[in-house]
Formats: structure tokens, sequence, C-alpha cells
């Protein structure tokens, strides 16, 4: 499995973001998402062509549209079969003021289709502490060389 394929997968994965002060409410964020890997393990599977299994460590910066940055670290495995196959991973946004969303996300890669993945909202802390939510994430086409871009939308509740 080539290490470009499993890339692809994560971006999924996954930007979130909500405001410094967080009223009860259904929020629907949107955000651009740039990752790359920072550390990646892919093992052949015998006697199955084409078969592998990768865990990966991203890292990366989620860009909102309303303004706001949040780092982003996350982890995934990705269980392939010729470039096709399913995926899931967890993911950490650190905002500025400290406080945290966690999300867990997942997806099937398609060969030669741009990635495709849903969020679940975890946990949070800080100003994030009890929020939940789902959401989806696509892969943007590039030609950029080891990052990968995605657009997401999350529907939170606070």
């Amino acid at each position: 499995m080539s290490k470009r394929m499993p890339v692809a997968v994560v971006l999924a994965a996954f930007g979130l973001t909500l405001s410094h002060e967080i009223p009860a409410a259904d929020l629907s964020l949107e955000f651009k998402l740039v990752v790359m890997p920072v550390e990646v393990k892919t093992f052949d599977i015998a006697n199955i062509e084409g078969q592998s299994v990768a865990l990966m460590k991203m890292s990366g910066v989620a860009y909102f549209k309303d303004g706001r940055v949040a780092a982003k670290n996350f982890i995934f495995q990705t269980d392939y079969n010729k470039g096709s196959g399913p995926f899931f991973g967890y993911s950490t946004y650190q905002f500025e003021d400290g406080s945290n969303i966690t999300a867990r996300f997942a997806g099937t890669l398609r060969a030669g289709q741009p990635i495709h993945g849903e969020y679940a909202v975890l946990s949070g802390t800080g100003v994030y502490a009890g929020v939940k939510g789902s959401g989806t994430f696509d892969g943007v086409p590039h030609k950029l060389s080891g990052a990968n871009l995605l657009n997401g939308k999350f529907s939170l509740i606070t």
C-alpha cells in the first residue's frame, strides 16, 4: 500500500469549532482542513494480494468559516484492499483558549474517488464541555505533495 493513499484518508478527519462562549444551541460549523502525516506504519497481509492495514498519526490545522483556527491531531487506521476499504480514527481539536473537542470519524475509501467520512463528536473540555454532534468531511482534489485538503461541516449541540 502506498503511503500516499492513507494520507488521503486522513483528510479525514475532521475539523470542528465552536464560539468561545457557547450558549445552549444547535450550531452548524463549516471548515477547511489541511493535514499531513507524522508517522505511518503499514503492514501487508500475507497471502492476500493488495491487502494492507495501516496505522497513522497525523497533524494539521482546521480553518473555520468564522475565522477561528484549531490545531488538529488524530490517529486513524485503514484496512485496504488495492486502495479501497474502511477507515476510522479519533481527532482532537485544540483551540487557542486551551479548550478541546474529541471526535470519532469513519468512512470507506474507494480507489480513484475523493474521500468521504462522517464524524461523531464524543467529548469536549473547557468551554466545550458537554458538546455532542455529528458531521461530514470530503477530500478536495489538489496537487500538493504530502499534504491533504478537506472540506467539512459539523452540526453540534451545546
